[in-house]
């Protein structure tokens, strides 16, 4: 996946200003949203307008930027503006198609940074959103003129990039109570078992065998009682699936790597018992991996499900 981002208005044309400047931190979070989408594994470019003198040709060249680079997304970073208060404004996100993605950007934001949450806005007369050739939205991240949003997007300026960030790479669940997913539990080798080539049964009931078409994982920990519904997220597909938990492994039978924070163990090379792995840390089913999209092996996040 490819991501362009821009900040709104230029160094020459300015924006909004009150307790923030809004040209200068929406290049602060463009900035930053760009560092913390690569080390997500996103592909990024950057732009910011340093030469326009009017308003058409700031969002000409913004638009133009976009467009001429390879991409799936294009966004737009703004600082919205009112009157000056002392009351929290809040975050919006704007969009013409991008509903979802739009409603999720803001309650992230809402969620893990503080801000009222204003929610996702259609918006048909926007000329970055209507010139743009990929899907778009646009961040108005807080109010400028707002200084209990400055205070809580400076005392959390991190919180606000990486909700940002794990949003647009697809790193978070998306059903109540919004979440983002674990590091831990982020790019972790994935095999797959089960099925009629390669026989086996539940570990929870011996009865159950564990075929081709159910939807089922194995974590390495043996669970008590109920055990959480799983969801698993393919970035390289942009698939993502609920499963259950029918197994225990891969690889090791006590190793509950979501629980304690670490990796999975087995990415060390060695199981717990000196086996050669493959440093897989969950197994898909055969019916799973190939609704992700995975063929034997691959990467996935997952997560409980709420």
């Amino acid at each position: 996946m490819d991501i362009v981002i821009s900040s709104g208005h230029g160094k020459l044309i300015r924006g909004a200003s009150g307790y923030l400047d809004e040209v200068d931190e929406a290049r602060l979070v463009v900035d930053q949203v760009a560092v913390d989408l690569e080390r997500l594994g996103i592909g990024v470019h950057v732009f910011h307008d340093d030469t326009s003198t009017t308003q058409d040709e700031n969002l000409n060249a913004i638009v133009d930027y976009h467009n001429a680079r390879q991409r799936d997304l294009d966004v737009s970073v703004h600082f919205n503006a009112y009157t000056d208060t002392d009351k929290p404004m809040g975050v919006e996100v704007l969009y013409v198609t991008q509903a979802e993605l739009a409603s999720n950007l803001a309650n992230a934001m809402a969620k893990f940074v503080g801000f009222v949450n204003r929610g996702a806005k259609k918006r048909t007369d926007l000329y970055f959103l209507n010139n743009t050739e990929q899907p778009a939205v646009l961040i108005e991240v807080c109010f400028v003129d707002s200084s209990a949003d400055a205070k809580l997007y400076e005392a959390r300026f991190d919180l606000v990039c990486r909700a940002i960030a794990v949003v647009l790479a697809g790193r978070h669940r998306t059903k109540p109570p919004l979440a983002i997913i674990p590091e831990n539990q982020t790019n972790i080798t994935a095999s797959v078992f089960g099925g009629a080539d390669d026989y086996n049964v539940s570990a929870y009931d011996e009865s159950k065998v564990l075929n081709d078409t159910d939807l089922y994982v194995a974590l390495p920990d043996r669970f008590e009682g109920e055990r959480p519904a799983v969801r698993v997220h393919n970035r390289a597909t942009g698939k993502s699936e609920v499963a259950s938990i029918e197994d225990v492994g891969p690889w090791n039978i006590d190793d509950p790597y979501w629980d304690k924070g670490t990796r999975p163990q087995a990415e060390t090379g060695t199981d717990m018992t000196g086996r050669t792995t493959n440093g897989a840390g969950i197994d898909l089913s055969p019916a799973l991996a190939d609704a992700l999209g995975i063929d034997g092996m691959g990467e996935v996040d997952w997560d409980f499900e709420p």
